[in-house]
């Protein structure tokens, strides 16, 4: 820690070497990054310009030399030179056009430590893929042990700041055992990333001894996990078990064979991922089959993708690996034979009992657990229990989305460990804002919660017969009062109270999508096809205008 905020404003410093992060607390207790400062950068001059606190906590995020300038040194040399304010003042000026980058961090990492915990990893061909991938977006320097040697006059500190200075990424090739170089990879470090096999059991005598190395010296910096595997489809990723060992910020399904899954470990460590956030809109959330047709047709990456409610059912199916083409053959099978609201019941939990959600759930998304999945993946349900919105990121991928589209009234809620939890629809049918937590980069968005005309030509309210209701429908000569359906009312009330919501959502958005899908019933599960092309088409145009702005 090179000070915590509130400390005195007694002097400020020039990073020579190495990096550092500025840090503030919210009003919730939690700390956000707001900026990393590299050679040349200066710190703490606000508050010895005005004299205030420090309004930020700055740490050391690597080994790192500082020159520090004291009040006194620093008011001499402006008395004898007044333009040495120019440049601080260019630099501030900067920083604030900068704002909160969420991005930002990512974009400036320079240096990774690759750090391997198994014997049966093949790190060489994963550093050279990596490094190959990453030279496309700058020089990119690969260094091992043996590449550095004592040199009495040049010391190593200033070696690795002179090589990073020259390169936009320098790799460190880290050793098995928690040797001193690997200590000094790990210290170098923009990122850290702990290299297994998929298909191994994890060493967790060396994660612990991993674990306990960062804490001792009180290391903050972002470690992720990073399971390497011969083929996409060999091997059933252990993933649970290596999240129990060590709190890893993100991780990764690679094989270093495909250079499509190096392609988007590279656009996440360089904040340009690409996610997508798909709504609820029942039968109408056929559309984002569409949208996801048309970006595969403009070469745009999906490299995170979450949604809500029927949101959630087509993220999820993507996630798996599925191509449009399967997408469309299985939801056009499975949801008009199911018809999952008219599988009525007793009234007392809900309309209708939910096997038939259940069954196809089950049998579309299989045993799949959420952190296997290749494809980054979350979906949004709504916590009764704690009321507030719950992000699902583990476990059974078709028990989450279950969740996320159990419509109160007309499902019953699903239940997970004593939790009860309905719609994600009541408190966010867009998740643009957690997407962005999430993928560091572009936020795409797809909305089809668009409803279609919902009132009534009567005038004034009107009492209810269900018999007689019903034998006004079945009888062909009977004029039938102008009412809207159970079904129909009770899905409007789950999604009315997130319009607001949705709108701020879309302006959140880099690029959101808005299917004119309005004609089509939110239980039209007949017309699979149809909402598909309506999709397909508009996304199309849409990408095309898209383009010709930037252009």
């Amino acid at each position: 820690m090179l000070f915590a905020a509130g400390a005195a404003g007694d002097s400020m410093y020039v990073v020579l070497s190495g990096r550092l992060r500025v840090v503030i607390e919210q009003d919730d207790g939690t700390t956000e990054s707001i900026r990393e400062l590299a050679r040349g950068d200066t710190v703490g001059e606000i508050a010895l310009l005005t004299g205030a606190a420090r309004s930020a906590s700055v740490r050391a995020i690597r080994d790192s030399e500082l020159v520090r300038i004291s009040r006194d040194a620093f008011e001499t040399a402006l008395k004898a030179d007044p333009k040495l304010l120019r440049p601080i003042t260019v630099q501030l000026a900067g920083r604030e056009r900068q704002g909160r980058d969420a991005n930002l961090l990512r974009r400036n990492l320079r240096t990774i430590a690759l750090v391997p915990v198994q014997a049966e990893v093949q790190l060489r061909e994963f550093t050279g893929a990596l490094a190959a991938a990453l030279g496309n977006t700058g020089s990119t320097h690969c260094l091992r042990s043996q590449d550095l040697h004592a040199d009495a006059a040049t010391p190593l500190s200033a070696q690795l700041s002179s090589l990073e200075s020259s390169h936009r990424f320098v790799l460190y090739e880290a050793e098995r055992n928690l040797s001193p170089w690997t200590e000094l990879c790990i210290r170098q470090a923009d990122l850290i990333l702990v290299i297994g096999a998929a298909g191994s059991e994890p060493d967790i005598s060396r994660l612990h001894a991993l674990r306990q190395y960062l804490a001792d010296n009180q290391m903050t910096t972002a470690t992720e996990l990073v399971l390497l595997q011969e083929s996409q489809l060999k091997s059933v990723p252990q993933t649970a078990r290596w999240q129990a060992t060590l709190d890893f910020a993100a991780h990764h399904h690679i094989a270093p064979a495909h250079p499509r899954d190096i392609d988007r470990l590279v656009r996440n460590f360089t904040g340009s991922a690409v996610g997508l956030v798909l709504s609820g809109g029942g039968a109408r959330g056929f559309a984002h089959i569409g949208v996801i047709r048309a970006l595969g047709d403009k070469n745009i990456p999906i490299d995170f993708i979450g949604g809500t409610s029927m949101g959630a059912v087509i993220a999820a199916q993507h996630a798996l690996g599925w191509d449009w083409q399967t997408m469309a053959r299985v939801n056009r099978a499975e949801w008009p034979r199911c018809h999952p609201q008219k599988n009525y019941t007793l009234p007392l939990v809900a309309i209708n009992s939910g096997k038939r959600m259940d069954d196809m759930l089950a049998r579309m998304l299989g045993d799949a657990e959420i952190e296997n999945l290749h494809t980054g993946f979350f979906c949004l349900s709504t916590n009764l229990t704690r009321a507030q919105a719950q992000v699902h990121r583990q476990g059974s991928l078709w028990k989450a989305v279950r969740a996320s589209v159990s419509l109160p009234g007309i499902g019953p809620p699903a239940i997970e460990n004593g939790e009860i939890f309905v719609d994600g629809g009541l408190i966010d049918n867009l998740p643009v804002t957690t997407m962005k937590k999430l993928c560091q980069g572009q936020v795409l968005a797809v909305d089809v919660s668009e409803q279609a005309e919902f009132k009534s030509s009567l005038t004034h309210s009107y009492s209810v017969s269900g018999w007689k209701f019903l034998w006004q429908r079945l009888n062909p000569f009977a004029e039938t009062p102008d009412l809207p359906n159970i079904l129909n009312t009770l899905y409007r009330t789950t999604t009315v109270a997130g319009v607001r919501a949705i709108e701020s959502a879309k302006v959140e958005a880099d690029l959101c999508f808005e299917p004119p899908v309005s004609s089509f019933g939110v239980f039209e599960w007949q017309s699979v096809d149809k909402i598909i092309e309506v999709g397909y088409r508009y996304a199309l145009t849409k990408l095309d205008e898209s383009a010709q702005r930037k252009n």
